[in-house]
């Protein structure tokens, strides 16, 4: 396989990832590439168990065949931490109980505050809302930000610790906490990917007073 199929995989891959559920056509429009060639890809990955499609009838004309990763594929992305970091905590749940877990997790997200503050330090907020969500990336969470008007979003449609969250709710919870301690607003999030989304998102209202530094 040339390094080009490979490339445009991957950014079907990554188109999927981001949008949930794509047309060919829709793809084929986002990769400046011929239907067929999309096409041909998507069958491709189907074979080997990455994408799949459902039937969508459509009040007019031939009904539309629509796109999504699988599990498997899902796979693909960067999972940090894992079953080791499972098993450290239900440790400490075993030693402690829920509350040993809970400041654990706690202290692990301050120790985030700490590390966050220092690549923010010395930015205005359309700034510290960019390195943030380019921090995210690098942790392998596929973020972006979109503005509305004053306001913004970040958007990640990828959680690397999912597996961990599942069983401690309290990453996620911390996970707003963090986010309005480094930026200093107020943030409230919108969608989450634990609860069926495929992605987490979180308002930030710029325009909200700002919160004091704990």
């Amino acid at each position: 396989m040339n390094t080009n199929t490979n490339d445009t995989r991957t950014n079907i891959i990554n188109l999927l990832k981001i949008n949930a559920k794509m047309t060919i056509n829709e793809v084929s429009t986002q990769l400046d590439m011929s239907s067929m060639g999309v096409r041909q890809h998507l069958s491709s990955l189907e074979r080997e168990g990455l994408v799949e499609y459902y039937r969508q009838k459509s009040s007019r004309g031939r009904p539309k065949y629509i796109y999504t990763l699988t599990d498997k594929a899902k796979e693909i992305f960067p999972e940090s931490y894992k079953s080791f970091a499972i098993e450290v905590l239900e440790e400490a749940e075993n030693i402690g109980g829920g509350d040993l877990v809970n400041q654990l997790l706690t202290k692990r997200m301050e120790s985030q505050i700490q590390s966050y503050e220092k690549r923010l330090q010395g930015k205005n907020l359309n700034k510290k809302i960019k390195e943030l969500a380019k921090i995210r990336n690098e942790e392998g969470y596929m973020a972006k930000v979109s503005k509305d008007g004053d306001n913004y979003a970040l958007i990640e449609y990828h959680c690397p610790i999912s597996m961990i969250a599942k069983k401690y709710p309290i990453l996620c919870e911390t996970e707003r906490e963090l986010f309005q301690r480094v930026l200093g607003v107020e943030i409230n999030r919108e969608h989450h990917l634990m609860c069926g989304s495929h992605k987490c998102s979180y308002y930030i209202q710029t325009q909200m007073q700002t919160l004091e530094k704990k």
